[in-house]
C-alpha cells in the first residue's frame, strides 16, 4: 500500500490533537483493508439495513453526527472515510473518482455485506451515483446531497476560491485553532457578483460560519490530503464523468436533495431536469434557504426529508 500515515501531513506539519466530541457513544470506529487504501470508518449497531453514509470533499464523516443519532435508531450506520480524508489512508495524485469509489465497493463488499442505502453529500453523492450505475446489486436506494450530475455546467467561481484556500491551508498544517482562522479569512465572491464588480466576503462573514462551525471545519481539514483538492481544482478527479451515462445505469429508488444555487447550492435545475427525466424511481426536495451544507449546518430540515424516504421504502 503507498501513501502516507494519514495523521501526518508531509508537504506541512501538522499537529495531531484528540477531540472527545468526535465520536458518538453508538459507534466504533474501524479500519479496513481496501487493498491500496487503509480506510477508517464508523459503524453503528445493527438496528436495520446497512446506511452508508460518504461525505464530500475535504470532509469526513463526522459531519453526519447530526443526523446519525437518528438514524441509527432504525439503520446499521457505515460512515467511511475517504482515501485522504480523516484517518484514512493516503495516494499521492490518488483521488480519480472510480479508485474512490472502488474502495467503498470493498467495504460494501466485504464488510456491510448486503445491498445498502447509499446517502453522498457532494463528492459522496457522485461516488453514490457511480455505485449505483456500475454494480447496482450492492445498492438499495440513493440519496443524493446536493451534487453535481452535468460536471460541465460548474461555472462556480466561489468553489475555486474555497477549495484553493482548502488547500492551501492543509499544505500548510498547523493546529485546529489556527487552521479554523485560516477558514474564516478566506475570500469568496459573493454570488452573482464577477469580473470588474466583483465582491469579496470573507467566510467568517456568512451566516452560519461561527467558531464552532469553523473549529469542526478546521479538523476535517487538518487531516485531508492537498492533493484531494487539487485534484479537483484541475479537474483530473472526475475527469470521463458523464452524468447522463451514470443516471441512465441508475435503477434503484433516488431522492434528490436540491440546496438554494444562491447560497452556493451545486445541484443545478439542470441537473435535476435531467435525473427526474432518465432516474425510473425519483424524489425530489429543494430547499429553498440551505447552503450546500445542508445538514453540516441545519440538519432538521435535511433529517426530515431523509427520514421520509427512508421510511417509503
Amino acid at each position: 500500500m503507498t501513501g502516507a500515515d494519514p495523521g501526518n501531513n508531509a508537504r506541512g506539519n501538522v499537529v495531531r490533537e484528540n477531540f472527545a466530541d468526535e465520536i458518538h457513544p453508538r459507534l466504533t470506529e474501524h479500519t479496513f483493508d481496501a487493498g491500496q487504501v487503509q480506510l477508517n470508518y464508523a459503524e453503528g449497531p445493527a438496528s436495520g439495513p446497512p446506511l452508508v453514509l460518504l461525505h464530500g470533499l475535504g470532509r469526513r464523516w463526522q459531519v453526519f453526527l447530526p443526523l446519525i443519532p437518528a438514524l441509527s435508531q432504525r439503520w446499521h450506520i457505515f460512515a467511511p472515510n475517504l482515501r485522504g480524508h480523516g484517518k484514512s489512508s493516503r495516494v499521492a495524485r490518488g483521488y480519480h473518482g472510480p479508485q474512490y469509489s472502488e474502495d467503498i465497493v470493498h467495504l460494501l463488499r466485504e464488510r456491510v455485506g448486503a445491498p445498502a442505502v447509499i446517502f453522498g453529500h457532494s463528492l459522496g453523492g457522485m461516488l453514490a451515483m457511480w455505485l449505483a450505475s456500475h454494480h447496482p446489486e450492492l445498492v438499495r436506494a440513493l440519496i443524493l446531497g446536493d451534487n453535481r450530475i452535468i460536471v460541465g455546467n460548474m461555472h462556480h467561481p466561489m468553489y475555486k476560491a474555497l477549495f484553493s484556500g482548502l488547500r492551501d491551508l492543509a499544505r500548510k498544517g498547523g493546529t485546529v485553532d489556527e487552521i479554523a482562522e485560516g477558514i474564516g479569512k478566506i475570500e469568496l465572491p459573493l454570488p452573482g457578483s464577477e469580473g470588474e464588480n466583483a465582491e469579496n466576503v470573507t467566510i467568517n462573514q456568512l451566516p452560519g460560519n461561527d467558531k464552532a462551525y469553523l473549529t469542526r471545519w478546521a479538523r476535517c481539514v487538518q487531516q485531508a490530503d492537498p492533493d484531494t483538492y487539487d485534484m479537483v481544482l484541475d479537474g483530473s478527479s472526475l475527469e470521463g464523468w458523464d452524468g447522463e451515462t451514470v443516471l441512465r445505469g441508475i435503477a434503484c429508488p433516488t431522492l434528490l436533495l436540491q440546496a438554494t444555487r444562491e447560497l452556493g447550492g451545486l445541484m443545478s435545475d439542470a441537473d435535476v431536469a435531467l435525473a427526474k427525466r432518465l432516474l425510473p424511481h425519483h424524489a425530489h426536495v429543494q430547499f429553498e434557504n440551505l447552503g450546500h451544507a445542508l445538514f453540516i449546518q441545519q440538519p432538521e430540515p435535511v433529517l426530515q426529508a431523509v427520514t421520509s424516504f427512508l421510511e417509503s421504502l
